[in-house]
């Protein structure tokens, strides 16, 4: 009988699913004694597009030889849902067929590297007051770029980011308490509570599942870890991180292909929360900051330039390099999307220079990334630019460059 239950939801990744099962059969749990420990795999496939049967019969071939290995028929399990009713049903579905008394939620899009699920399941054992362990998230396979950990939505951050949308010096000190509380996480040594955790991969134990409620289905996709992070700590347990368990997580590979989905449910994910947490005042605390966000009339107040100095390296498939200027015994490296940074992943190096090395540029993506870096040495935290810079690499395989508009400006 299973002793543990990995459980995944599936949509539109099933070569890193396949990839992710692989990587669980190599680096299988063990108990506290050393001895192999019983578990399972349960796929659910939330009625993905793509159901190609060459990538469909790569995860059952997977989850067949997982259960061979486990010796149990009923170990590999791929349930094609007739539906897609979101993350949060898909995965009550899967935890429906679970039998383990320990249940490791996890994303497809990531690898379980060695004594990751012992770790996160000696935390447990440990600590009663720990009522879910995480590990420290990387995005990619030689453990360099942190992820940023996820904050949890309040009021107070709502009107915080709005009011940042109105005044830069605000956004500025908004971003580097960002960064400062995301290298507290990065640097822990010890088990670490959370104030929210990622739900990308987490372990709990069924019977305190079940009394938090699991998966509330109100959230199709997003803010279900924010729910669960409120739930948790209501019910006077904590979210541990645990500094030795390390994952590579490639991050938002099922809401990249379908990205009209995954905005319309994440907008719908963000109104349930605040309602179900805050009430009438989330609700209206949306409704303002949306209107604030939103506003024509107040549109010229709303002007956002790069904190300087900036750099725009313009567009290339090659890796970006960012010139420091300065030697620095220690410094961060913020990569993000988002050039206010509210949301960054981060990499530690010392020098005059930055690159990321060929494996870690092969995980990104084409699309616009800003940089910004700050030199640590000697206790400081100076920021020392911003970079914007193109990628016109997709994951290892290079792209055409955007088509220039036509003459007169872009067409109507």
């Amino acid at each position: 009988m299973a002793e543990l239950s990995v459980l995944i939801v599936n949509y539109n990744t099933w070569r890193e699913c396949a990839h992710a099962i692989a990587s669980l059969r190599q680096h299988g749990p063990t108990r506290p004694d050393g001895s192999p420990m019983p578990f399972e795999c349960i796929v659910v496939d939330n009625l993905s597009p793509h159901r190609d049967p060459a990538l469909i019969a790569a995860v059952e071939h997977e989850l067949r030889l997982l259960a061979e290995q486990q010796r149990d028929p009923q170990a590999g399990r791929l349930i094609l849902h007739t539906e897609n009713g979101g993350y949060s049903k898909g995965m009550n579905l899967a935890y429906a067929h679970a039998r383990g008394r320990w249940i490791l939620i996890s994303n497809p899009d990531l690898l379980f590297g060695p004594g990751l699920v012992d770790r996160l399941h000696r935390q447990l054992l440990a600590d009663p007051r720990t009522g879910i362990a995480v590990p420290k998230g990387f995005w990619d396979d030689e453990f360099y770029g942190h992820l940023p950990p996820n904050t949890l939505p309040t009021l107070y951050d709502a009107w915080i980011m709005v009011a940042a949308e109105y005044s830069q010096a605000l956004s500025r000190w908004h971003a580097r308490r960002l960064c400062r509380q995301w290298m507290r996480v990065w640097d822990a040594e010890r088990p670490l509570a959370l104030p929210m955790m990622s739900g990308c991969l987490f372990l709990i134990e069924r019977e305190f599942f079940d009394r938090i409620g699991r998966f509330d289905e109100r959230y199709p996709l997003y803010y279900e870890d924010s729910d669960l992070s409120v739930a948790i700590k209501k019910a006077g347990r904590t979210i541990t991180q645990v500094p030795d368990a390390q994952l590579v997580h490639f991050v938002n590979r099922s809401g990249m292909s379908d990205l009209e989905t995954m905005w319309t449910r994440h907008h719908h994910s963000r109104a349930e929360y605040y309602k179900k947490w805050y009430g009438l005042l989330g609700e209206l605390t949306l409704r303002w900051t949306g209107k604030l966000v939103k506003s024509k009339r107040l549109a010229r107040f709303r002007r956002f330039t790069p904190q300087p100095p900036f750099v725009d390296l313009g567009a290339s498939s090659q890796r970006p390099q960012l010139q420091l200027g300065r030697h620095c015994e220690r410094y961060l490296v913020l990569m993000s999307l988002d050039p206010r940074f509210y949301l960054a992943a981060g990499a530690y190096g010392s020098g005059d220079r930055w690159t990321l090395s060929d494996g870690a540029f092969r995980l990104f993506v084409n699309a616009v990334f800003y940089f910004a870096v700050y030199d640590l040495s000697g206790g400081r935290f100076e920021r020392l630019g911003t970079w914007r810079y193109h990628c016109l690499s997709h994951l290892g395989q290079p792209v055409p460059p955007p088509a220039p508009p036509p003459p007169g400006g872009p067409a109507p």
